[in-house]
């Protein structure tokens, strides 16, 4: 028995084991119970190749307007390989919200004559009038603005643009039908799962901006990440095939990607919706 025990052993040393997604325990009433553990968010994170704010942003559950306040970055959010980002607010007061500074007028000073000061009666003639030479008005934005911020706006890539704040128009972005659920306790259901056909249309399930295309996001195979407005995302993940790039505008139900099984073993797209960077249950938004 105990050569038995130190064969079997050694056999399950040699054997792989297999990934959980979930562990499942059952409580006192009967139900099952699902236990996970959410992933902890590290204190900064170093910028690889092809990712964006917003894939970082994403990838992290946080806010990508609260990411760029943090790491102090303009728009339109540039980032570059091998920097690092804070990806903890440390100031719990300060929020994401951008504010517009409240425009001030230029404080106008009068001129005096000082009286104990002698005039020089020599420049003033009838042939050669007295010229004031006068500094020109500074406009508001140029009394608001930093010098830096200046010059940021000179460049030739300016920030997309999106629809303002409020309501998005949603549709259903591809046919099938549903395979698994939001479950906002679970990390590896942050969305919902719809079953397809390899290579049947993906479309934007809102108009928007793409601010991610690409396969850099664990989990997620070949990713698409549309903005809408500055709350909402939506995201596209297990595609075959992208067909748009970052920064084009799509419109509502335009075809964006060819679905498919990247990142996993079945013909699935991987639809979310982000709400202020935290995942919300799409079905509450769109319907089949």
């Amino acid at each position: 028995m105990i050569l038995f025990s130190l064969i079997s052993g050694c056999g399950n040393e040699h054997r792989p084991r297999s990934a959980k997604v979930d562990e499942i325990s059952i409580n006192k009433s009967g139900h099952k119970k699902a236990r996970t553990s959410k992933p902890r968010t590290p204190n900064t994170y170093r910028v690889t190749k092809g990712d964006t704010l917003y894939s970082i942003g994403f990838r992290y559950q946080i806010d990508y307007r609260l990411l760029a306040k943090i790491n102090n970055i303009k728009s339109p959010y540039r980032i570059y390989p091998g920097q690092n980002l804070t990806l903890k607010n440390n100031n719990k007061k300060s929020s994401f919200v951008v504010t517009k500074p409240v425009k001030s007028k230029p404080k106008i000073q009068a001129k005096t004559i000082d009286e104990k000061k002698p005039v020089n009666t020599q420049q003033t003639s009838k042939h050669k009038p007295i010229v004031t030479q006068t500094t020109p008005k500074k406009t508001d934005n140029q009394i608001n603005k930093k010098p830096d911020q200046v010059v940021e706006n000179k460049t030739n890539q300016p920030a997309p643009k999106v629809t303002p704040k409020g309501n998005v128009q949603w549709i259903w972005p591809t046919k099938g039908n549903i395979r698994t659920t939001f479950l906002g306790s679970n990390p590896a259901r942050k969305g919902i799962s719809i079953s397809g056909m390899e290579g049947q249309p993906v479309n934007a399930a809102a108009e928007g901006v793409v601010v991610y295309s690409g396969s850099g996001l664990l989990g997620y195979g070949e990713l698409i990440i549309i903005k809408h407005n500055e709350e909402y995302l939506s995201a596209y993940g297990h595609n075959k095939r992208l067909l748009v790039n970052e920064g084009e505008t799509v419109k509502r139900g335009q075809q964006i990607a060819e679905l498919g099984s990247s990142g996993t073993n079945v013909n699935n797209l991987h639809f979310e919706i982000r709400k202020n960077g935290k995942p919300v249950n799409p079905l509450n938004y769109v319907k089949p």
